[in-house]
């Protein structure tokens, strides 16, 4: 570290400079000599992003759950909030380049594993994309196999981390059942009163 740092007043640094000041002690901490120093500095930073990552991820699908998207629009458009939102692709994206970017990124990830699956005989589609979840639905011989649920919690899984940073889950969504047909309504039985019958 050079010798002329000066440390910043945290109590006075404005909001909006916080993260700025964190990406230049991050950059600065990456040239030190010491490979231990370093290394050990990457992994704080991962942990650390991993952590809010996961926690505001849960706060979202909270808020969304108490059916909160007034809420949630409200948060997403606030010059802070709105940040960590945008940040980890949580909320609703403030432009399409974000959500086309996340789709991207789980597009090429598919990508990976599908020759694979499709080798199997079946197929993966995509439901949603939403808040680092990312929603598929399995067909075809896929369907309730054990070495597709293997094939998703591991390759899967990782492609998906690999190419997009803001993965969290992923999660299998169960094929819609197929309607069955409605059985008639059985007609009414009529009851017929008569006599009593006479007793010889």
């Amino acid at each position: 570290m050079s010798p002329e740092y000066q440390k910043v007043d945290v109590e006075t640094l404005p909001y909006d400079e916080v993260m700025p000041r964190v990406g230049e002690l991050f950059d600065e901490l990456m040239t030190h000599p010491d490979a231990a120093v370093r290394d050990r500095v990457e992994e704080m930073m991962d942990l650390f992003d991993a952590f809010h990552r996961e926690g505001l991820g849960r706060l979202v699908e909270m808020i969304r759950a108490w059916r909160g998207e007034i809420f949630l629009d409200s948060v997403a458009n606030d010059d802070i909030t709105g940040y960590f939102l945008s940040a980890y692709d949580f909320g609703e994206a403030p432009d399409d380049r974000d959500a086309a970017a996340a789709a991207d990124a789980v597009d090429a990830a598919m990508e990976e594993l599908r020759p694979m699956i499709e080798s199997h005989g079946g197929m993966i589609t995509v439901e949603e994309i939403k808040d680092g979840v990312v929603k598929l639905q399995m067909m075809g011989s896929c369907d309730g196999c054990p070495s597709s649920t293997a094939t998703l919690t591991g390759g899967l899984e990782e492609a998906l981390r690999r190419h997009w940073p803001n993965f969290r889950r992923l999660e299998v969504v169960e094929p819609a059942a197929e309607a069955e047909p409605a059985l008639p309504e059985p007609e009414p039985v009529l009851l017929k009163i008569g006599r009593k019958p006479i007793s010889l």
